[in-house]
């Protein structure tokens, strides 16, 4: 058997993220000459940090096929769960943009916000898109639908992204003994939400409309419309 010397230098860090430690710690080993069979590892806090990272990569993008396979499901249509996915890279400005103004790194919290973002903002996208279907199929033409489903759906979407917003406030402002601890996770999904609610009110009804001028879809007239429609005709006095 072989056996190797290992030599470990530890260290905490204090005012610096540990990223950038890292990035600083490998710049330096690479001018290094080291002599044959030497070699230097980052390992204890730094590798940790990178496998969370790793794992959280892969959860987000588990988290976008779920959420995607679940609407396609719901909708019954490759094309609307399609158009709703345009609402989660809005949030992602919002998301760098907080973490800009209030100082806080991009961490295993903030990205476990970010994941939490994403099943939060498909929800605007589906009150438009599931609106504007059920327009269309009493008869409503492409561009009203669109519009009037737009605006019906104004104030729903405000108040639940609102409610969403405050209720994490407190937490993302950090307050009471340990409260830096979480407040990424909300700082990140406040930000993200915010600007997603914004832009996904342009956006998803854009590509709604450009989706359907260029591939449209037969639409079905539901069985509740069908049942309103044929009391509307049997109560018509002769």
């Amino acid at each position: 058997k072989h056996f190797q010397r290992v030599v470990h230098i530890t260290a905490n860090p204090t005012t610096r993220p540990l990223g950038d430690i890292a990035e600083d710690l490998e710049s330096a080993f690479a001018t290094l000459q080291l002599p044959a069979g030497f070699s230097l590892k980052l390992a204890g806090q730094i590798q940790q940090q990178r496998e969370t990272f790793q794992g959280l990569q892969f959860a987000t993008i588990l988290a976008l096929m779920l959420v995607y396979m679940v609407m396609a499901a719901q909708f019954k249509s490759l094309i609307d769960p399609f158009i709703i996915m345009f609402s989660v890279p809005m949030g992602f400005p919002g998301v760098i943009l907080i973490l800009f103004l209030t100082d806080t790194t991009l961490s295993t919290t903030s990205l476990m916000g970010i994941i939490m973002m994403l099943g939060i903002v498909v929800s605007n996208g589906v009150l438009l898109v599931d609106y504007t279907n059920v327009l269309r199929r009493r008869g409503e033409g492409l561009h009203h639908a669109v519009v009037t489903a737009a605006r019906t759906r104004l104030r729903p979407i405000l108040m639940t992204s609102l409610a969403t917003v405050f209720g994490l406030l407190p937490m993302g402002i950090g307050l009471g003994t340990g409260g830096e601890t979480n407040a990424p996770l909300a700082r990140a999904v406040v930000g993200g939400l915010s600007v997603s609610t914004l832009l996904t009110l342009f956006l998803v009804p854009t590509m709604y409309l450009i989706l359907e001028e260029y591939f449209p879809r037969r639409l079905e007239e539901s069985a509740n419309d069908q049942e309103v429609a044929s009391i509307g005709a049997t109560s018509v006095p002769e």
